[in-house]
């Protein structure tokens, strides 16, 4: 970190550094047309305030250690974009207006999604950081107007106050990230001839350095700056100083999820009007995805709930009564769509943004049950595919009083294992209670279980956040089998994330971490009695 500290410093960035796999380019770009995101929030470099998916994926554990080394450890991110060129598309020489100032403090991440390669990448005069003027304000000094200086003028322009000064375009691919000064020059050029090139900007600065608005109708010096205040995000440490509109993170505010127990006695009605009955159970966050939710469905014979589509959620459907048909498809239109037949104890797991339906081809009424979750995009370079799971089939496996088989597990956008295995549990046998580092479901198909001293019978659902004790027993007289399902957010040893996380024990301790870094985050931002007035009107 040192040697790269001192390159940033006389160069004015570094990299490329490899920092998102292939997988995780890949589902931004879906992010980016079938995500449905909100609209950034008061300005086009608003993506992290109004979409926790940008803001996740600004916080990345090994992004931010190195800001940390740039920056100092109290960092505020006050802009985050998404930036298209299309084939022979030019971005003029420029410096950014919002981090242009002589003083410093200003780190900007430019990271390649598509269609990265040295011709379209970042161009950079090394070392014009330190010039003290920003290029806009040389050209202006020649009577250049902007996009008239080609890169060799401009370079000439940096010899004359730093001579070490090189003009250099990295090469680079899909996942590479360049970190650079706010006031370095820069530009580009996507020199192709099919395919835009898409890429990342997050904009960083240390507490305290001022973020003003620019007037974009000005992008000639001298600049104009806006009276609107640019919302920032703090993402490291604290700021005190007031100097920025500090916004609280866009995740909503969701109900820390506790231990579910949801017994389910079948047949369930029907909905004879709309044919498709959905029944929710439950929604919240743990302390290993952002959102956890599940619920059950009905769907009358010769019926689908929508048609083909696609969801940021990742999602794992379970059959538990009748034969039901997925659609698993490549677009909305359905077309050439992979239709499978999916029978009682059997499932599905669909990555996100996988286009899929249902359909109900038999003459009677068919019952499912859904879990779909969101996390933070990790870093997992071939995360699990579309796969299908006929559990229904195993047969017993043991006579063992507890055997299991595992019949799913790998990593997946969201998660560091997504672990499924069928349990067979002898009568009176069991395991004594303990706790999880991961999430645990577990959904029973066929005998009798108890946990907790809650007894579940067939299709019955539990749920076990991290740090929920529990355990089990069979109390019935034949086998209990029943599908496990874990959810692990990180690996043994393995850092979790960047931004306050949940702790892994009591839900009460997890309730109180995150009240605690919400008035933080909102103190820093704005005044007491901002703070405790919605407080006050909802009690009064």
């Amino acid at each position: 970190m040192q040697r790269e500290c001192e390159s940033f410093s006389q160069h004015g960035f570094i990299g490329p550094v490899p920092l998102l796999t292939r997988a995780q380019c890949a589902l931004i770009m879906r992010h980016l047309h079938h995500g449905d995101s909100p609209e950034p929030l008061k300005w086009e470099k608003g993506c992290a305030a109004s979409d926790c998916f940008f803001l996740q994926l600004a916080t990345r554990p090994a992004l931010l250690a190195r800001l940390r080394s740039l920056l100092g450890n109290d960092i505020l991110l006050w802009g985050a974009s998404l930036i298209t060129r299309e084939p022979n598309q030019v971005h003029p020489w420029h410096t950014d207006i919002e981090s242009s100032a002589s003083g410093g403090r200003f780190v900007s991440v430019w990271i390649g999604i598509e269609n990265t390669s040295r011709e379209s990448a970042l161009q950079l005069i090394t070392g014009s950081h330190a010039i003290g003027r920003t290029i806009q304000q040389v050209a202006h000094e020649h009577g250049v107007r902007r996009g008239e200086a080609s890169a060799a003028a401009v370079l000439d322009w940096a010899h004359e106050v730093v001579p070490s000064a090189r003009f250099v375009q990295p090469a680079m691919n899909n996942g590479d990230a360049l970190f650079f000064d706010g006031r370095l020059w820069h530009g580009s050029e996507n020199i192709r001839t099919t395919g835009a090139r898409t890429a990342l900007l997050f904009q960083y600065a240390a507490a305290g350095a001022p973020v003003k608005m620019p007037d974009f109708s000005q992008l000639e010096w001298p600049f104009r700056f806006k009276h609107s205040r640019v919302p920032v995000l703090l993402v490291s440490g604290s700021d005190s100083t007031r100097t920025n509109y500090i916004v609280p993170p866009p995740a909503p505010a969701m109900t820390v999820l506790t231990s579910q127990f949801r017994p389910l006695k079948l047949p369930l009605p029907e909905d004879r009007v709309r044919r498709w009955r959905p029944q929710h159970f439950f929604a919240g966050a743990t302390p290993n995805v952002s959102r956890m939710s599940a619920h059950v469905s009905v769907l009358s014979p010769g019926y689908s709930p929508h048609a083909p589509h696609a969801h940021p959620e990742e999602e794992i459907l379970i059959v538990l009564d009748g034969e039901a048909e997925l659609v698993i498809a490549r677009n909305e239109s359905g077309f050439d769509a992979r239709r499978e037949r999916l029978g009682a104890g059997s499932f599905v797991y669909y990555p996100a943004f996988q286009f899929h339906t249902i359909h109900n081809a038999i003459a009677t009424p068919i019952t499912y049950l859904m879990f779909k979750w969101t996390g933070a995009p990790r870093e997992t370079e071939a995360p699990l595919e579309t796969t299908l799971n006929k559990t229904g089939r195993i047969g017993r496996t043991s006579n063992l009083p507890f055997a299991t088989e595992v019949v799913c597990e790998g990593p997946t956008h969201y998660l560091a294992k997504l672990h499924a295995h069928m349990t067979e549990l002898q009568p009176g046998a069991g395991y004594a209670r303990h706790e999880d580092d991961h999430d645990v479901a577990i959904v029973v198909l066929s005998g009798i279980a108890e946990t907790l001293g809650h007894r579940l019978e067939p299709h019955s659902l539990v749920y076990f956040p991290a740090g929920e004790m529990h355990d089990m027993k069979n109390p019935g007289p034949g086998i209990a089998r029943y599908l496990v399902f874990e959810f692990h957010g990180s690996l043994p040893g393995e850092a979790t994330g960047s931004l306050p996380t949940p702790l892994r024990r009591s839900s009460w301790r997890a309730w109180g971490y995150r009240v605690y870094w919400e008035l933080r985050r909102r103190f820093a931002a704005t005044s007491f009695w901002q703070v405790l007035r919605p407080i006050y009107r909802r009690f009064r």
